[in-house]
């Protein structure tokens, strides 16, 4: 007998920033079983510039549109409820909601966000904010008593040893392999949201180091005072394109440092990359390492002479094109919608029953 489609609210904690990553792979496995989706958030006065006029985008209903009365009535017309993030601004308002409409409600956690406001090296308590730091951290304890209450997905297994739940990848169509390797001038390709935790000035660094094998960096962040002649800076840009930009690189580089936000954070762009069959160098962390399940380079966090030293390795045409084929073999396996909807529907029925 086969399962019923089901309409599905998300709740995602705001349109305009790149959390809403997370929010599309969802809804993409949601769209592929078949359900209904209508993403609802608290903030952000449009979608993310990458997602923006996708037809993710038509599912979407901003904060204009989509105030309290609004989200009620998408939670009442839903089988399920799915909270995205454990921000009080969408697991507590979806919170909040299902429990006075008497309505089933999965939460999803991709990042360690909470963990990372927590702890030691984030304090949460600074004397010039501290009032509102206090508080902060008095909701986001809260969140953390209420996440145990519910059941739970989350996007690897390092963020599962705290949180429980199934994991549930981050979910991609299959975009084909990408260009073949390049026989001299090879491209680095850093994709995605420049943040102080990814690393981007050791990877300069790095390539700095690696300038005897001619590579060019692509970037997409503006340019800073210091750019060097080998270095591209495009700026932010679509989805679309930064899949393109991916496709057509040798090798990409994930340079997170070693934090607790990068420890248990699985890079969206690392999924895309092994599916392109791309060379990927990252440091080695706990949830970056069990992504790539040996079909990459690792290297140590921080380290811009280790990262050069992979990259001169990288720079043999041959080399490339094999890591990229054991990389885009397991991201097929793992990491495809195909793959990752059957955990993700248990998950959602389960909360549902």
């Amino acid at each position: 007998m086969t399962a019923q489609p089901m309409r599905v609210a998300m709740v995602t904690p705001d349109l305009g920033s790149n959390s809403l990553g997370r929010t599309y792979a969802l809804w993409l496995l949601c769209r592929a079983l078949g359900w209904d989706v209508t993403v609802v958030s608290t903030r952000g006065d449009d979608v993310w510039a990458p997602l923006r006029g996708t037809p993710f985008a038509d599912d979407c209903r901003t904060p204009a549109v989509a105030g309290d009365r609004v989200l009620r009535e998408v939670v009442r017309d839903s089988d399920l409820t799915i909270a995205v993030k454990p921000f009080p601004w969408s697991f507590g308002a979806a919170l909040r909601v299902c429990e006075e409409l008497d309505r089933p409600l999965l939460l999803d956690i991709d990042d360690p966000d909470i963990e990372y406001v927590l702890s030691w090296e984030r304090p949460a308590v600074r004397s010039a904010r501290s009032l509102l730091q206090h508080r902060r951290v008095a909701d986001l304890k809260r969140m953390s008593s209420a996440a145990r209450r519910v059941p739970t997905t989350v996007s690897n297994p390092v963020l599962r040893r705290t949180w429980g739940g199934e994991v549930v990848p981050h979910a991609r169509v299959d975009p084909g392999p990408g260009a073949s390797p390049r026989e001299s001038a090879p491209v680095i390709a850093f994709i995605g949201t420049n943040r102080p935790h990814k690393g981007l000035p050791v990877l300069r660094h790095a390539v700095q180091r690696a300038q005897s094998h001619g590579y060019r960096l692509v970037v997409t962040a503006d340019p800073p005072r210091d750019a060097h002649p080998w270095e591209e800076w495009i700026g932010q840009t679509s989805m679309t394109r930064g899949l393109d930009l991916a496709a057509s690189a040798d090798v990409v580089v994930v340079p997170s440092l070693d934090s607790v936000f990068a420890r248990g954070q699985l890079p969206a762009k690392l999924v895309d990359a092994m599916l392109l069959g791309r060379a990927v160098v990252a440091t080695d962390l706990p949830a970056v390492r069990w992504a790539l399940g040996g079909a990459g380079v690792l290297v140590r966090p921080g380290s811009a002479a280790e990262l050069a030293d992979a990259l001169g390795v990288l720079a043999d045409p041959a080399v490339r094109e094999a890591i990229g084929g054991q990389a885009r073999a397991h991201a097929l396996a793992s990491f495809t919608v195909e793959a990752a909807r059957p955990p993700f529907e248990a998950a959602c029925r389960r909360a549902v029953s």
